[in-house]
């Protein structure tokens, strides 16, 4: 399923900062920031707990930490930017 969540995000990535360079539009890049950020978050939490042996509340927190920073810069793409 992180693989299927992994392809999903890199594609709205792309999209986003496609629409970006087309349209030179601040806020698609705050989209592909923060979905980036999201996705990296799931990744590096998997990567963590399977492949490293890290501890699992430190690989929620890193997830956590990344899923935050996405949605505020989708946020901060939907309100602030102009």
């Amino acid at each position: 399923m992180r693989l299927v969540a992994l392809f999903l995000g890199a594609f709205i990535v792309y999209l986003a900062y496609r629409g970006y360079k087309r349209n030179a539009s601040k806020p698609l890049l705050y989209v592909a920031l923060g979905f980036a950020l999201i996705t990296a978050g799931t990744l590096l939490e998997g990567l963590m707990f399977v492949i490293l042996g890290s501890d699992i509340l430190a690989a929620i927190a890193i997830e956590g930490v990344l899923t935050v920073m996405g949605f505020v810069a989708i946020i901060y793409s939907i309100y602030a930017v102009k």
